[in-house]
C-alpha cells in the first residue's frame, strides 16, 4: 500500500473509532448511523485489499534460492557424466556451459537447462553409466528440485498477479469510501454544528487527511478563517509530542496556536504563540501554548482579511 493509500485509510478508521466512542452522539442520529455503517464496510474491504497486496514474493524467493543452488549441484555432475559419455557430438556441444554460468541468468533459461541435462543422462546406456559411478538418486533427487521450481515459479507469479488486482481494487475502494463521506457523513454531521458544535470540531479533526512523509512523521494541514477556531488536533492520540508550527498564509497574515481544553474554545487574552506567514516555528513541549495539561491544539486566525494556511508536524 502506498504512503497516500494508507493515509487515506488512516483517516477512514479514525473517522469511524470518532463515531463509535466520542462521537456516539453524532452516530445516534439514524441517517449519520447508516453513514457509518456504509463507511465501516468500505474499510473492511479495504483492508482485505490491502492485505493481498501486501504480499510479496520474499519468502517464495528464498526457498526458491536454496533449491535453485542445490538443483545445479546435482545437474553439474551429471552434465560432466553425460558430456563425458555421450558420443553425440551436439549433445557436448549443447551442455557445454558449466551450471555455475546458467544459475545467474534468469530461471526459465534455467529451468530449461536442467531439463535438458536431466533428457541427457536417459539418452546414456545403463552399463556406461554404473561404469561411471553414476548414482540414480542424484538424478532423482535434480527431478524433484526441477518439480519444486517450477511449482513455486508459478505460486510467485500468481502472488504478484494478486497483489496488481488488489492495487486496482485499492483505488476503487478508496474512491467508494470518499465518496460515503462526502456526499453522506460530511454533510449530515456539519449540519449539527448549531447543536453539536464541539462535536462536529472534533469530526472535522479526525477527519482531516494527516499526510505523512517517507520518514512516518505526521503532518496536519488546514484553512483557518477569520475568527473561527480550528481544532488542529487532539494531543493524546495524535502522538506528537514536540511540534512545529508552521504558517504558510499570504504576507501580513498571522496564525495563533495554542491548547484548550474544549474543541472548540477561544484562547485567553495574550495567550498562546502568534506565528507569521511563511514562518515555522519549533517548540519541543506545548508549554508556550497554554495549560500543558489541555488535550487540544488549536489554531485562529485574527486578521479579518485573508485565508489562514496552517500547517503542523
Amino acid at each position: 500500500m502506498k504512503t497516500y493509500q494508507q493515509n487515506q485509510l488512516t483517516m477512514y478508521g479514525a473517522v469511524l473509532r470518532f463515531l463509535a466512542e466520542d462521537g456516539a452522539a453524532l452516530a445516534a442520529i439514524k441517517r449519520i448511523g447508516a453513514g457509518r455503517v456504509a463507511l465501516a464496510a468500505v474499510v473492511t474491504r479495504l483492508q482485505t485489499a490491502a492485505a493481498a497486496q501486501d504480499q510479496n514474493t520474499t519468502e517464495i524467493t528464498q526457498d526458491r534460492r536454496q533449491v535453485k543452488a542445490e538443483a545445479a549441484g546435482k545437474a553439474e555432475a551429471l552434465r560432466l557424466l553425460v558430456v563425458a559419455l555421450t558420443p553425440d557430438a551436439a549433445l557436448r556441444g549443447e551442455l557445454k556451459q558449466p551450471l555455475s554460468k546458467t544459475l545467474a541468468g534468469k530461471d526459465a533459461e534455467l529451468l530449461r537447462y536442467l531439463r535438458r541435462i536431466d533428457e541427457a543422462v536417459g539418452t546414456l546406456a545403463a552399463t556406461d553409466l554404473t561404469d561411471a559411478g553414476y548414482d540414480p538418486k542424484v538424478r532423482t533427487a535434480l527431478q524433484a528440485d526441477i518439480k519444486t521450481l517450477t511449482d513455486t515459479q508459478g505460486e510467485a507469479r500468481q502472488v504478484i498477479t494478486g497483489a496488481s488486482t488488489a492495487t486496482d481494487t485499492l483505488e476503487t475502494l478508496l474512491e467508494e469510501a470518499k465518496a460515503v463521506l462526502d456526499e453522506q457523513l460530511d454533510p449530515l454531521v456539519l449540519a449539527q454544528r448549531l447543536k453539536h458544535p464541539e462535536l462536529v470540531a472534533q469530526y472535522e479533526a479526525v477527519r482531516r487527511l494527516v499526510k505523512t512523509a517517507a520518514r512516518r512523521t505526521p503532518q496536519y494541514r488546514g484553512v483557518a478563517h477569520y475568527n473561527q477556531p480550528v481544532l488542529v488536533f487532539d494531543r493524546r492520540t495524535a502522538g506528537l509530542t514536540s511540534l512545529t508550527l508552521g504558517n504558510r498564509s499570504g504576507k501580513g497574515i498571522a496564525l495563533r496556536y495554542y491548547t484548550a481544553a474544549e474543541p472548540t474554545a477561544r484562547p485567553a487574552e495574550g495567550q498562546g504563540l502568534l506565528v507569521k506567514h511563511k514562518t515555522d516555528v519549533h517548540l519541543s513541549d506545548y508549554g508556550p501554548l497554554g495549560d500543558a495539561e489541555a488535550p487540544y491544539l488549536l489554531v485562529l486566525l485574527e486578521q479579518v482579511d485573508g485565508e489562514g494556511r496552517w500547517v503542523v508536524r
